[in-house]
């Protein structure tokens, strides 16, 4: 049955959030809970459908609403990327530390995180292969990429981590990034100025 995706593109700097729905049990994740609003508590209806708080990276604008999706929603799992934990000083603690090659189920839909640093240190993306979907927070968007100039960036880093770690994917495979709209993994390596 595969995964339906929102995206609200409202968050603190034009931040993405996205609430994906495992369509054949209806469990829900929101991906990059910077945005809180009545338009996503509508959309995930059921409370106990919500499972997942998943953070692509350690920026406030990605994690900014955490503390409410928690406090309306108490059972809840935030999971993080461990290697952005030392920037993420006011971020809420997760319930679970993530990193590469974790996975995680979602119903009959399975994520696998790709350790993806450069824009940050920890940065990670969340990749379905069986919807051949990836959320790529803030290292990869439509023809351009995440800067490397805040506390943990590094730009060698960054061009690596897309080249070998997201190049590779099947090229059909959908991009959903933390800012900006959708694009795919053969645009991108046909088209990205900055790889």
């Amino acid at each position: 049955m595969g995964i339906s995706i929102k995206m609200y593109p409202y968050g603190m700097y034009g931040e993405n959030t996205y609430l994906v729905t495992d369509e054949a049990s209806g469990l829900k994740a929101v991906i990059d809970p910077g945005y809180y609003s009545d338009k996503v508590t509508t959309d995930i209806g059921d409370a106990e459908s919500l499972k997942y708080l998943l953070l692509t990276h350690g920026h406030p604008d990605h994690f900014y609403a955490v503390s409410d999706y928690k406090k309306e929603y108490k059972d809840v799992e935030f999971l993080a990327p461990e290697a952005d934990k030392a920037i993420m000083s006011q971020c809420p603690d997760a319930d679970q530390w993530l990193k590469d090659g974790d996975e995680i189920t979602l119903g009959e839909t399975k994520f696998r995180v790709i350790s993806t640093p450069g824009h940050t240190a920890g940065g990670i993306c969340f990749y379905s292969a069986s919807d051949k979907v990836i959320f790529t927070g803030d290292t990869l968007f439509k023809m351009s990429v995440g800067r490397t100039d805040l506390e943990s960036g590094d730009w060698d880093t960054l061009v690596k981590s897309i080249k070998e770690k997201l190049y590779t994917l099947d090229d059909d495979t959908v991009v959903y990034s933390g800012h900006g709209v959708e694009t795919s993994i053969e645009f991108e390596k046909r088209a990205n100025p900055f790889v």
